[in-house]
């Protein structure tokens, strides 16, 4: 019995010594591929500030706003007064673009008057006016009467605000009585 003890911890120490064996594994390898489309394109909110003389703003919605003059005509001349706003506009585009601003009566038009120049028994009913913007690192000036003031192109992408002041000469003939108006749009639009 001792012999058969002493083989069996022969094969014990001859066990516990042989080394281990690693298993050999196969890399498996895979690919998967991604891709998405981000579309073009341009982006204005509704105007984060205004600053302005003989001016108030109020913004109506995302899209619109509001400026008034507070005074358009002397009172006791029917002189035009100057006014002047600067509005800011965020706006986002992310590849080249066209910045617009176009002017729907091409100046301050009274309510059925005739957009005219010339004043009628030395009384005038619309009254032209200037508009300068500020878009990534460009600025253009133009006139109402143009019917499209400003036209910025900007061959790349860019994001910030939009810069655009608006200002009303005053002096000249005075003005008819009534309401005066126009509608300014400012549009980003993707280059084609």
């Amino acid at each position: 019995m001792s012999v058969l003890t002493r083989a069996s911890l022969v094969c014990a120490a001859v066990l516990a010594a042989a080394p281990a064996f690693a298993q050999t594994t196969t890399v498996g390898q895979g690919r998967l591929d991604m891709e998405g489309t981000a579309p073009s394109t341009c982006l204005v909110q509704s105007p984060q500030s205004a600053v302005g003389t003989n001016t108030t703003f109020s913004s109506g919605n995302a899209q619109q706003g509001q400026v008034t003059i507070t005074e358009l005509a002397d009172p006791q001349t029917a002189v035009a007064k100057q006014a002047t706003i600067s509005v800011a506009l965020p706006a986002i585009c992310n590849t080249a673009h066209h910045v617009t601003v176009t002017s729907l009566n091409r100046g301050l038009l009274r309510q059925g008057g005739v957009a005219s120049q010339t004043p009628v028994n030395g009384f005038r009913e619309f009254i032209p006016y200037s508009v300068t913007a500020s878009w990534a690192g460009q600025t253009a000036t133009g006139q109402s009467l143009t019917g499209t003031p400003v036209n910025i192109t900007t061959q790349d992408g860019a994001a910030g605000q939009v810069s655009l002041t608006i200002d009303v000469p005053g002096g000249g003939d005075p003005l008819v009585a009534g309401t005066y108006s126009d509608s300014l749009t400012i549009e980003l639009q993707v280059a084609s």
